[in-house]
């Protein structure tokens, strides 16, 4: 009969010590959880740097004129109509990229707007090689 109760006392034991540790787990889990609900999906993210990346090769980013007069001088180069509807589309990007930059719109609102963009641009790309 001892052998019985020293099982029973040992099996509740272990018993409640497991519930304790599933207690603390469930607890550091809960926690991990809020803290990574602020930060935005790896997948998306990488998609997101891709479409920018993709876009700013298309519209020759770093091709935009500085000022008007610089935009003056290099009239020539450029089909015009062609040329403001670049100028366009990376002012777009660039509005966009600063609304999400300040918070004002969520990594998925900003991808999808970038798959608006980069679509638009898709269908305009021919336009937007240099004339030489």
């Amino acid at each position: 009969m001892d052998i019985f109760f020293f099982f029973l006392i040992a099996g509740v034991t272990i018993i409640v010590m497991i519930l304790k540790f599933d207690k603390k787990q469930n607890v550091k889990v809960t926690a991990v959880l809020r803290e990574n609900r602020s930060i935005p999906p790896m997948f998306l993210l990488k998609a997101t740097e891709q479409k920018i990346e993709s876009l700013k090769a298309i519209l020759r980013y770093d091709d935009v004129p500085l000022n008007m007069a610089a935009a003056s001088t290099m009239a020539n180069l450029y089909n015009n109509k062609s040329e403001s509807l670049r100028l366009s589309k990376v002012q777009e990007l660039k509005v966009l990229s600063a609304k999400y930059n300040n918070g004002q719109i969520s990594i998925e609102a900003y991808n999808a707007r970038l798959d608006e963009l980069l679509d638009l641009v898709h269908q305009h790309s021919s336009e937007f090689v240099m004339v030489g």
